[in-house]
């Protein structure tokens, strides 16, 4: 494999001036699961119809229609359906830096900065019809429903919904855990294979491989992998790479048997098997619904 890439995340959500965007998911017919990654941004997730399986460090979390689910700063996270179940959800992501302003006096910027460096974290799952639930949502709805207008008309009301939501979510911080940090120790000793399948998947990576780029013997490895993330290593590497392949059916006219080979897969029945199996359609029957959804 050439050169590792770091797993941090670093696309750029919003502008340069304004890290701020706000991103649309259905599950499972615009995207099955969503491998672990990080980023500088909080992520506020709105689940709007339906149920997902998010998974934020190593915590496990069912999220429902109504509940917000919160990935801090830099806090590894990931999503993937839940059985059969359908779901329907947005997410907010921000950098807390883009709330500091001169106006502000030094101990609200201060608490910023302890949630940017991750001192104070945001409470993770908040339930529908909670106190909390019930004075955020008016807020990320009013996100949501102007988030084509958040670089131009709706830009100072994005600032003044953040500045509350923000208020909000601060009178409830907690102290980083003990149980968090000793997770992002296990998940540091397994981020060079996870690196791999996310910058390399479409060459052949085995575990042997994943194992000796964590400089961990294999059974190691593979212990340590599944206790972290919940997956085998090859599980998570073939969801991952069927996700790219969904991804390039929904975006590009490519023939599919060229698709399979640019996520990895050299054996075409295979992977239509691997296909049917993740998403319950044929590559070619995905690709029908999602055109015709797009019409």
């Amino acid at each position: 494999m050439n050169s590792i890439k770091p797993i941090h995340e670093s696309k750029k959500h919003g502008k340069d001036d304004f890290s701020y965007s706000v991103y649309h998911s259905i599950i499972p017919y615009w995207l099955k699961s969503f491998p672990f990654h990080w980023h500088d941004e909080v992520e506020i997730t709105y689940m709007q119809e339906g149920s997902a399986l998010f998974t934020v460090c190593n915590r496990k979390l069912l999220v429902s229609e109504g509940d917000i689910l919160i990935a801090n700063c830099r806090y590894p996270h990931s999503v993937e359906q839940y059985g059969e179940s359908r779901a329907d959800f947005f997410s907010i992501l921000f950098n807390p830096n883009l709330l500091k302003d001169q106006i502000l006096d030094n101990e609200n910027i201060k608490k910023i900065e302890n949630i940017t460096e991750g001192k104070l974290i945001f409470p993770e799952l908040l339930r529908k019809d909670t106190p909390i639930n019930r004075k955020l949502t008016p807020l990320i709805v009013e996100l949501i429903k102007y988030r084509k207008k958040s670089y131009t008309d709706f830009q100072m009301g994005v600032l003044g919904c953040l500045y509350l939501i923000f208020q909000i979510l601060g009178e409830n911080s907690l102290s980083d855990d003990r149980t968090v940090s000793e997770y992002r120790a296990d998940f540091s000793k397994i981020k060079p294979a996870i690196n791999a399948v996310i910058n390399h998947y479409e060459q052949k990576i085995t575990i042997e491989n994943a194992a000796a780029e964590c400089c961990l013997s294999e059974s190691h490895f593979m212990k340590i992998f599944k206790k972290t993330t919940g997956k085998s290593f090859n599980e998570f590497l073939i969801g991952h790479r069927l996700n790219k392949a969904s991804q390039m059916l929904k975006d590009t006219d490519d023939r599919v048997v060229d698709i399979a080979n640019s996520c990895g897969f050299y054996n075409q029945s295979y992977f239509t098997r691997m296909f049917l199996r993740h998403y319950s359609v044929t590559p070619s029957e995905y690709r029908k619904l999602n055109t015709a959804k797009g019409e």
